[in-house]
């Protein structure tokens, strides 16, 4: 594979510095997670480091050349995640509750899958143009699909960050999955929290990534956000990776997004299996009763 990638965290005007971010590398495989710890609850940090953590150890510990269902893959990453801060936050003393938004890309053998939960973004670009984005999980994203409010009304809204899910709340999370989506040559795929997207435009972010080094893009994209908002600006953190491969031919494993919950992932396996035993039965050779 080739393909070259870049990563960056930048505290902002915060006290602290809740955003993580981190990149898993196999041979076979690339995979991207940015978590944005949640400030208004104790262990933010703790939060966006665990799901950080959980999902590269997961990723390493793949024995096979590829992931067999890149997109059940995430989602279960996403969910082991969810437990485990639910978990580790009643074992504190005092118990808290830890919660981070979460985005998730994994690309292998040139097809990009993503799985993302609160306000961190996934974009992906094409020739200097963002042609995906992710939906924010917020009421005010669902008032701006609908037409209610604009992109600028939409960023000045005093209820933008006010978030509908996240994991490590009580409510179990809906996970929206995408398409596989193959890559051409020159596209850039982008995970950032919402200090880079409610500081920068999208032109603005599509014209830094067009740099012809990416690192030194995504730098100065990290670096322009912290400016302009300056003892306002949020934890700004991205990580990024521009496929310099051949056109990605897609399996048919993801044919189209969805949202999954965890019972839903829960069934697909448990059917799954069903249907895997089903198949050895029909395939075993017929006993031949015996003649004593």
């Amino acid at each position: 594979m080739k393909y070259t990638c870049a990563q960056g965290s930048r505290q902002g005007g915060r006290a602290h510095n809740e955003d993580r971010v981190a990149i898993g590398e196999r041979e076979t495989a690339v995979l991207m997670v940015l978590g944005d710890g949640l400030g208004g609850h104790k262990g933010g940090a703790l939060a966006s480091a665990t799901l950080c953590q959980l999902a590269v150890r997961a990723f390493r510990a793949v024995r096979s050349p590829r992931i067999a269902d890149p997109s059940n893959f995430l989602a279960l990453v996403m969910f082991q995640a969810h437990q485990a801060l639910k978990g580790l936050g009643k074992r504190l003393d005092p118990p808290i509750e830890p919660r981070t938004t979460g985005v998730l890309c994994l690309v292998q053998e040139g097809c990009a899958y993503w799985a993302h939960i609160g306000d961190s973004r996934l974009y992906h670009l094409r020739n200097d143009r963002i042609v995906v984005r992710t939906h924010d999980d917020t009421t005010v994203e669902t008032f701006r699909e609908r037409g209610i409010l604009d992109e600028t009304e939409s960023l000045a809204h005093p209820d933008k960050s006010r978030l509908l899910a996240c994991l490590g709340g009580r409510e179990d999370p809906t996970i929206h999955m995408s398409a596989e989506t193959p890559l051409r040559t020159g596209d850039t795929l982008l995970l950032c929290s919402d200090g880079v997207w409610e500081a920068m435009a999208e032109s603005e972010i599509a014209r830094a990534l067009h740099h012809p080094v990416l690192e030194n893009g995504l730098t100065d994209l990290l670096l322009a956000a912290e400016n302009r908002r300056q003892k306002a600006a949020d934890n700004i953190s991205a990580a990024s990776l521009r496929w310099q491969d051949s056109i990605g031919r897609p399996a048919g494993l993801a044919p189209q997004a969805r949202q999954l919950t965890a019972r839903a992932l829960w069934e697909e396996g448990r059917k799954l299996l069903v249907d895997r035993k089903l198949d050895e039965m029909r395939g075993a050779p017929k006993k031949i009763p015996s003649s004593d």
